[in-house]
């Protein structure tokens, strides 16, 4: 299994896996799916990532530097 996000929220509402009745994201984060040529595919194709998009990842705040 490989844990996948949507690249959008438009592919979280159309995509889906079609093993075992199909396997839809939920209303935020991840999904597990197989990791198969249907996976690899999507990944492939940009629909679907293997890492979190930078722009749904909590911003880090720089450092305070030089402050005493």
């Amino acid at each position: 299994m490989l844990k996948v996000w949507p690249k959008n929220d438009e592919i979280r509402k159309l995509i889906f896996h079609p093993s075992s009745g199909g396997i839809y994201f939920h209303e935020e984060g991840p999904i597990d799916w197989p990791n198969d040529s249907f996976t690899a595919r999507r990944v492939a194709d940009g629909d679907v990532l293997l890492e979190e998009p930078s722009d749904k990842k909590p911003k880090k705040s720089a450092p305070d530097v030089g402050k005493v």
